[in-house]
């Protein structure tokens, strides 16, 4: 299996430390809500202010024409930070070979074939 950074438009994001804030599916589509990290090569990459560390961004990422799914562990409460904001942690594992894909995080793990992922537009949150 390949690390999700081979895949296009993935090269300068850090998912590991990426919030997974929604996950949605249905017919032949997932969709990840994420407030995600980018890196200083991401075209919307700003050096991070005094209180942060990383640059985070609102973000997708987004599967279409899915075969496949298997999503198991669906049933673990989200996180709540201090602003009262629902998160269902990280992307601790994404990767891929062809069009199948696996990822496991706090929101669950799923297995899935697809067509290559979108990283959908960023933007300031």
């Amino acid at each position: 299996m390949k690390a999700y950074t081979e895949l296009p438009g993935f090269e300068h994001m850090f998912l590991k430390e990426s919030y997974v804030l929604g996950v949605t599916a249905g017919p032949a589509y997932v969709d990840f809500a994420l407030e995600v990290v980018l890196t200083p090569g991401h075209s919307e990459y700003e050096a991070p202010g005094p209180e942060m560390y990383l640059c985070y961004r609102n973000g997708h990422l987004r599967f279409g024409d899915v075969e496949y799914l298997e999503w198991a562990g669906q049933g673990s409460p989200p996180s709540i930070d201090a602003t009262g904001e629902v998160d269902y942690d990280n992307i601790d594992v994404f990767e891929w070979d062809s069009q199948q894909y696996a990822l496991q995080g706090g929101f669950g793990a799923m297995k899935l074939t697809a067509r290559p992922p979108e990283p959908g537009r960023v933007r300031k949150a």
